[in-house]
């Protein structure tokens, strides 16, 4: 089942492949430096769809596979080893599996690193080992010194509860290093804005980003930012730029919203789009982006509006 925070991480995935990979690769025993390039995967004679998975270049062969969960799922060990097998049957192996869970509402005793299924009598009939990463374990610190592309897990962790607003100035920090283009800065600042609401509530997070005004560079913000400048000079600078922020969030909203129902039930009637696309509610939009995590039809999200 899709998840709202899945097409900000697929996102991250697809722009930073060559920092996530040299840093989740230790995880199953890769070497850091190892090459990569996306890989598109079909496994649609099974109707199942693998996360993220990445071919490995030298100094290794095969595949990395990387599965980002942010919510229980009983039966999860067993579609990554699905996955797995699966991807191996198809395009060779090894395939190397990674459990990236993002919050402890994921966390379960099944996502253990290992999968173990036993015959009625008790025998063993199968062993599955994978890698996992609890999120909120992580050193903060040693995130915003790694890889820029997996720098915003660096807010989801429990060291930066408490510290939220200066962990966020530090990344804005880290992204303002000659190595990282305004393009992508903008992209992580505004990943990590939308990733926050896995763990903290709205008002947390506006607060934490009151001081980072790079978010509205991105190409997201960039035309409201103009109108509300523009509005600014009439009526004061700083509450142009408020104005700005807020009109920038919505239409974040909007297109995760948009993404999230596309993703998980392919169409959806023009009048909820025209809804979706019209709405200047913030806190509708975060609430209906969770209800749609967890529908099960589009006509049962609709009925939850």
């Amino acid at each position: 089942m899709a998840q709202p925070f899945d097409v900000v991480m697929k996102q991250l995935l697809d722009q930073f492949a060559q920092d996530w990979v040299g840093w989740l690769a230790p995880q199953v025993g890769l070497p850091a430096d190892v090459g990569v390039e996306p890989h598109e995967v079909d496994l649609s004679t099974v109707q199942v769809t693998a996360d993220k998975v990445f071919r490995l270049q030298a100094p290794a062969t095969g595949y990395l596979h990387i599965e980002p969960q942010s919510s229980w799922d009983r039966e999860f060990a067993i579609r990554v080893a699905c996955y797995n097998i699966l991807l191996e049957m198809k395009y060779g192996g090894p395939v190397h599996s990674v459990v990236l869970l993002l919050r402890r509402e994921a966390n379960t005793p099944r996502t253990s690193g290992e999968l173990v299924l036993n015959h009625a009598d008790g025998s063993e009939r199968l062993r599955f080992r994978y890698g996992v990463v609890r999120v909120w374990e992580l050193s903060a610190e040693s995130l915003l010194a790694g890889p820029v592309g997996a720098a915003p897990l660096a807010l989801l962790t429990d060291e930066a509860q408490g510290r939220l607003k200066e962990f966020v100035r530090r990344l804005d920090n880290r992204l303002q290093q000659g190595d990282v283009d305004t393009i992508a800065r903008s992209l992580l600042l505004t990943s990590s804005y939308l990733l926050l609401g896995l763990r903290y509530d709205d008002t947390e997070i506006t607060e934490a980003f009151t001081e980072v005004n790079a978010m509205l560079e991105s190409t997201t913000y960039q035309a409201i930012l103009r109108k509300g400048r523009a509005e600014g000079r009439q009526e004061g600078r700083q509450e142009g730029r408020q104005e700005g922020q807020l009109e920038g969030l919505l239409i974040a909203r909007r297109e995760v919203l948009l993404d999230v129902l596309m993703e998980k039930f392919q169409a959806f009637p023009a009048e909820l789009r025209l809804r979706i696309t019209e709405s200047v509610d913030a806190v509708w939009l975060q609430s209906a982006i969770r209800r749609a995590a967890v529908a099960e039809s589009i006509d049962e999200f609709t009925a939850s509006l």
